[in-house]
């Protein structure tokens, strides 16, 4: 009996092995002026799932992949009058552990060097669950003042990694979610300002104060439950930009992978 029940453990681990997954994200856009004719073509070692071929200007869709280690190629094409066709492949990897992941494709038209250029932008956003110890905690007595407001969180690092934000290294800005009727809402994210100054990333044994995007939320935060989330990186070149890959005379393809660990935080206000 022992070995029937040991075996029967087997198996089911091995079975819930092959069909976990991973939540798949895809969002697209065209700011053109022309109407593109989009092509998106997903590639593993063992599958290929065609995403998008339509002249649509959004278009979002959910898909799962497999949990696992693999190599993916995200096929692209554009066409339009005045580029023709424009093709690129972009490759990227997972590990298995991730909890979910973007794909946000967006075409634009701009002006570079006062040529104007369509351009195509790639961002694949892998999200991981934190393991870097991270100690969190509400702070209410922390009012803030006209330009910064709450709420506040005292953010320690118990980890020996040292933590970089996700839109400027020294500033930890997050998002916030409330509980109504047992649900909670969307995500609600402050401005953003890119243009701060100083600020340091957080080192091992160190703290410093995490809060809702750049400048905060509101003055006062009716009592209620809340949920804050807070995305942080250990990766020092990280950046919210995409990095050039290939210009053509009339087409500039962008495009980068991130990835970032994602802390949520749970805390009532009375």
């Amino acid at each position: 009996m022992k070995v029937r029940a040991f075996l029967s453990t087997i198996l089911i681990i091995f079975c819930l092995n092959c069909i976990a997954q991973i939540k798949l994200n895809f969002n697209y856009s065209s700011y053109a002026k022309e109407v593109n004719r989009a092509y998106v073509v997903l590639k593993s070692s063992t599958n290929e799932i065609e995403i998008l071929n339509d002249t649509v200007r959004k278009f979002e869709d959910t898909l799962d992949i497999p949990s696992k280690r693999e190599n993916y190629i995200l096929s692209l094409k554009f066409e339009n009058k005045t580029i023709g066709k424009e093709e690129f492949k972009y490759t990227f990897s997972t590990h298995g552990n991730e909890t979910d992941i973007e794909i946000n494709l967006r075409t634009s038209k701009n002006n570079f060097d006062k040529k104007e250029k369509q351009s195509g932008n790639i961002e694949i956003v892998k999200y991981y669950e934190p393991k870097h110890n991270l100690e969190i905690q509400y702070l209410p007595k922390l009012k803030g003042d006209e330009f910064y407001k709450p709420p506040f969180f005292m953010l320690k690092n118990n980890s020996n990694d040292t933590i970089y934000g996700q839109y400027i290294k020294g500033y930890f800005w997050g998002s916030i979610s409330i509980l109504v009727d047992s649900i909670w809402t969307r995500d609600f994210f402050g401005r953003l300002d890119y243009n701060f100054a100083g600020g340091s990333p957080l080192f091992p044994d160190s703290m410093t104060v995490a809060w809702v995007g750049s400048f905060g939320w509101r003055s006062e935060l009716p009592k209620n439950r809340y949920k804050y989330t807070l995305l942080y990186t250990t990766d020092k070149n990280s950046s919210s930009g995409l990095r050039k890959h290939l210009e053509r005379d009339s087409f500039i393809w962008w495009a980068d992978t991130k990835k970032y660990y994602r802390l949520i935080y749970q805390f009532e206000v009375k």
